[in-house]
Protein backbone atom coordinates (compact mmCIF):
# COMPACT_ATOMS: atom_id res chain seq x y z
CA UNK A 1 0.00 0.00 0.00
CA UNK A 2 1.25 3.31 -0.88
CA UNK A 3 1.53 6.02 1.79
CA UNK A 4 3.40 9.25 2.51
CA UNK A 5 4.37 10.48 6.32
CA UNK A 6 6.98 12.20 8.35
CA UNK A 7 9.53 10.78 9.59
CA UNK A 8 10.59 13.08 13.36
CA UNK A 9 8.00 15.30 12.31
CA UNK A 10 10.47 16.65 9.01
CA UNK A 11 11.50 14.20 6.78
CA UNK A 12 8.80 13.53 3.77
CA UNK A 13 8.40 9.97 2.95
CA UNK A 14 6.76 7.47 0.88
CA UNK A 15 6.21 3.89 1.60
CA UNK A 16 5.11 0.93 -0.11
CA UNK A 17 4.48 -1.98 2.77
CA UNK A 18 2.77 -5.31 1.81
CA UNK A 19 3.66 -7.41 4.33
CA UNK A 20 6.27 -8.47 6.28
CA UNK A 21 9.33 -8.18 4.10
CA UNK A 22 12.79 -6.77 4.36
CA UNK A 23 13.23 -2.73 3.48
CA UNK A 24 14.72 -1.48 0.86
CA UNK A 25 15.42 2.54 1.65
CA UNK A 26 15.99 4.74 -1.29
CA UNK A 27 18.03 8.21 -1.67
CA UNK A 28 17.75 10.21 -4.52
CA UNK A 29 20.40 12.40 -6.36
CA UNK A 30 20.49 15.91 -6.46
CA UNK A 31 17.48 18.05 -7.71
CA UNK A 32 15.31 14.97 -7.49
CA UNK A 33 13.19 13.88 -5.02
CA UNK A 34 11.12 10.81 -3.52
CA UNK A 35 9.12 10.50 -6.23
CA UNK A 36 12.25 9.34 -8.17
CA UNK A 37 11.74 5.25 -6.65
CA UNK A 38 8.59 4.74 -8.97
CA UNK A 39 10.75 4.22 -11.62
CA UNK A 40 11.56 1.10 -10.16
CA UNK A 41 8.80 0.63 -7.15
CA UNK A 42 6.56 -1.95 -9.19
CA UNK A 43 9.55 -4.32 -10.12
CA UNK A 44 11.03 -3.98 -7.11
CA UNK A 45 7.75 -4.27 -3.92
CA UNK A 46 7.56 -8.39 -4.75
CA UNK A 47 10.48 -8.73 -2.69
CA UNK A 48 11.01 -5.67 -0.31
CA UNK A 49 8.85 -2.95 1.61
CA UNK A 50 10.24 0.26 -0.12
CA UNK A 51 10.73 3.32 1.39
CA UNK A 52 11.61 6.85 -0.10
CA UNK A 53 12.56 10.12 1.43
CA UNK A 54 12.98 13.65 0.19
CA UNK A 55 16.48 15.07 1.21
CA UNK A 56 17.13 18.53 2.81
CA UNK A 57 15.98 21.42 -0.07
CA UNK A 58 14.49 18.78 -2.35
CA UNK A 59 10.40 17.62 -2.67
CA UNK A 60 7.98 18.65 0.10
CA UNK A 61 11.19 19.41 2.36
CA UNK A 62 11.28 22.60 3.75
CA UNK A 63 14.09 23.72 5.21
CA UNK A 64 15.88 26.56 4.82
CA UNK A 65 18.39 26.20 1.68
CA UNK A 66 21.57 27.67 3.31
CA UNK A 67 21.63 25.33 5.55
CA UNK A 68 21.75 22.49 2.75
CA UNK A 69 25.30 20.56 2.93
CA UNK A 70 26.57 17.07 3.73
CA UNK A 71 25.98 17.38 7.17
CA UNK A 72 21.88 17.90 7.12
CA UNK A 73 21.87 15.25 4.56
CA UNK A 74 23.79 12.96 6.65
CA UNK A 75 21.43 12.84 9.54
CA UNK A 76 18.02 12.37 7.65
CA UNK A 77 20.05 9.26 6.16
CA UNK A 78 20.84 7.95 9.54
CA UNK A 79 17.75 9.46 11.32
CA UNK A 80 15.72 7.45 8.51
CA UNK A 81 17.45 4.46 9.26
CA UNK A 82 17.18 4.52 12.91
CA UNK A 83 13.16 4.91 12.64
CA UNK A 84 12.83 2.16 10.70
CA UNK A 85 15.35 -0.23 12.56
CA UNK A 86 13.25 0.74 15.79
CA UNK A 87 9.42 0.18 14.07
CA UNK A 88 10.35 -2.86 11.58
CA UNK A 89 12.10 -6.04 12.90
CA UNK A 90 13.51 -6.89 9.34
CA UNK A 91 16.64 -6.03 6.85
CA UNK A 92 17.45 -3.24 5.78
CA UNK A 93 18.78 -2.51 2.31
CA UNK A 94 20.15 0.60 0.98
CA UNK A 95 19.38 1.54 -2.72
CA UNK A 96 20.99 5.39 -3.89
CA UNK A 97 21.60 7.59 -6.83
CA UNK A 98 24.32 9.94 -7.48
CA UNK A 99 24.37 12.29 -4.54
CA UNK A 100 22.65 10.15 -2.58
CA UNK A 101 25.43 7.90 -2.85
CA UNK A 102 27.93 10.37 -1.78
CA UNK A 103 25.94 11.07 1.22
CA UNK A 104 26.35 6.92 2.00
CA UNK A 105 29.64 6.74 1.14
CA UNK A 106 30.34 9.29 3.77
CA UNK A 107 27.72 7.88 6.76
CA UNK A 108 29.11 4.79 5.85
CA UNK A 109 30.84 4.09 9.16
CA UNK A 110 27.69 5.36 11.41
CA UNK A 111 24.62 3.29 8.80
CA UNK A 112 27.09 0.30 8.40
CA UNK A 113 25.90 -1.51 10.79
CA UNK A 114 22.23 -1.19 10.67
CA UNK A 115 22.22 -2.85 6.91
CA UNK A 116 22.58 -5.55 4.95
CA UNK A 117 23.57 -4.40 1.44
CA UNK A 118 24.01 -1.21 -0.20
CA UNK A 119 23.28 -0.55 -4.05
CA UNK A 120 24.66 2.52 -5.01
CA UNK A 121 23.77 3.90 -9.17
CA UNK A 122 26.11 6.34 -10.45
CA UNK A 123 27.36 7.45 -7.00
CA UNK A 124 29.11 10.82 -7.00
CA UNK A 125 32.04 9.42 -5.35
CA UNK A 126 33.78 12.99 -6.31
CA UNK A 127 31.18 15.29 -5.74
CA UNK A 128 32.93 18.28 -5.03
CA UNK A 129 35.66 17.33 -8.21
CA UNK A 130 32.35 16.91 -10.35
CA UNK A 131 31.25 20.42 -9.22
CA UNK A 132 34.36 22.01 -10.13
CA UNK A 133 34.50 20.07 -13.26
CA UNK A 134 31.11 20.87 -14.82
CA UNK A 135 31.73 24.92 -13.09
CA UNK A 136 34.89 25.24 -14.28
CA UNK A 137 35.40 28.79 -12.15
CA UNK A 138 34.19 27.07 -8.88
CA UNK A 139 37.54 27.86 -6.33
CA UNK A 140 37.94 29.09 -3.72
CA UNK A 141 38.42 32.80 -5.13
CA UNK A 142 34.57 32.13 -6.49
CA UNK A 143 33.07 32.21 -2.64
CA UNK A 144 35.33 36.04 -2.61
CA UNK A 145 33.04 37.56 -5.15
CA UNK A 146 29.67 34.89 -4.87
CA UNK A 147 27.76 34.24 -1.84
CA UNK A 148 26.98 30.66 -3.34
CA UNK A 149 26.93 28.56 -5.95
CA UNK A 150 23.54 28.08 -8.21
CA UNK A 151 22.95 24.02 -9.17
CA UNK A 152 20.13 22.18 -10.09
CA UNK A 153 16.14 23.08 -8.68
CA UNK A 154 17.52 26.11 -7.34
CA UNK A 155 19.58 24.01 -4.81
CA UNK A 156 22.41 26.61 -3.31
CA UNK A 157 26.46 25.56 -2.59
CA UNK A 158 27.25 28.26 0.04
CA UNK A 159 31.05 28.53 1.01
CA UNK A 160 31.15 26.85 4.12
CA UNK A 161 29.01 23.60 2.40
CA UNK A 162 31.99 23.72 -0.73
CA UNK A 163 34.64 23.91 2.06
CA UNK A 164 32.80 20.57 3.50
CA UNK A 165 32.57 18.98 0.38
CA UNK A 166 35.99 19.63 -0.38
CA UNK A 167 37.08 17.57 2.59
CA UNK A 168 34.59 14.77 2.09
CA UNK A 169 36.08 14.08 -1.36
CA UNK A 170 39.55 13.08 0.45
CA UNK A 171 37.53 10.59 3.03
CA UNK A 172 35.86 8.95 0.14
CA UNK A 173 38.97 8.80 -1.67
CA UNK A 174 41.39 7.09 1.40
CA UNK A 175 38.37 5.49 3.40
CA UNK A 176 37.81 1.81 2.81
CA UNK A 177 34.70 0.39 2.07
CA UNK A 178 32.61 -3.48 1.74
CA UNK A 179 29.23 -5.01 0.99
CA UNK A 180 28.77 -1.87 -1.73
CA UNK A 181 27.34 -2.87 -5.02
CA UNK A 182 27.77 -0.36 -7.73
CA UNK A 183 25.61 -0.04 -11.13
CA UNK A 184 27.41 2.45 -13.50
CA UNK A 185 26.98 3.73 -17.07
CA UNK A 186 29.67 3.82 -19.50
CA UNK A 187 28.37 7.13 -20.76
CA UNK A 188 27.93 9.09 -17.89
CA UNK A 189 29.46 12.62 -18.30
CA UNK A 190 28.54 13.80 -14.81
CA UNK A 191 30.06 10.70 -12.67
CA UNK A 192 32.71 9.36 -14.50
CA UNK A 193 33.43 5.59 -15.75
CA UNK A 194 36.79 5.40 -14.99
CA UNK A 195 36.51 6.96 -11.55
CA UNK A 196 34.28 4.75 -10.86
CA UNK A 197 36.47 1.72 -12.17
CA UNK A 198 38.50 3.03 -9.89
CA UNK A 199 36.98 3.05 -7.13
CA UNK A 200 35.34 -0.70 -7.22
CA UNK A 201 39.06 -1.72 -7.97
CA UNK A 202 40.54 -0.30 -4.99
CA UNK A 203 37.63 -1.41 -2.66
CA UNK A 204 37.50 -4.86 -4.28
CA UNK A 205 33.25 -4.28 -4.90
CA UNK A 206 30.75 -6.17 -7.08
CA UNK A 207 30.15 -3.51 -9.88
CA UNK A 208 28.07 -3.56 -13.65
CA UNK A 209 28.90 -1.57 -15.99
CA UNK A 210 25.92 -0.49 -18.18
CA UNK A 211 27.09 -0.05 -21.73
CA UNK A 212 25.66 3.52 -23.12
CA UNK A 213 24.52 3.83 -19.97
CA UNK A 214 23.91 7.86 -19.09
CA UNK A 215 23.56 9.43 -15.70
CA UNK A 216 20.91 8.22 -13.54
CA UNK A 217 20.46 5.80 -16.14
CA UNK A 218 17.32 6.12 -17.63
CA UNK A 219 15.55 3.95 -19.94
CA UNK A 220 17.58 1.10 -18.11
CA UNK A 221 15.49 0.23 -15.14
CA UNK A 222 14.81 -3.84 -15.72
CA UNK A 223 18.78 -3.76 -15.65
CA UNK A 224 19.13 -1.82 -12.90
CA UNK A 225 16.71 -3.66 -10.55
CA UNK A 226 17.59 -7.53 -12.10
CA UNK A 227 21.43 -6.07 -10.65
CA UNK A 228 19.64 -5.92 -6.96
CA UNK A 229 17.69 -8.58 -7.27
CA UNK A 230 20.43 -10.72 -8.07
CA UNK A 231 22.87 -9.46 -5.66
Amino acid sequence: MKDEFLINNKINTLSFIDGNKDILLYIHGLGANKEFILRFSDSLKDKYNIFSIDMPCHGKDKTNIEKFNLDICKSYVLDTILYLREKYNTNIYLFESSYGGYVILNCYDEIIKYVKKIYLMNPAINFCEIMERKVEYLNEEYYKDNTYLSLYSNIRIYHDAYKEYKKADIYVKNHKYNNIYIIQGDSDRTVLVNDILEFVNKNDLVYKIIKNGKHELYNFEKEIVNFILEN
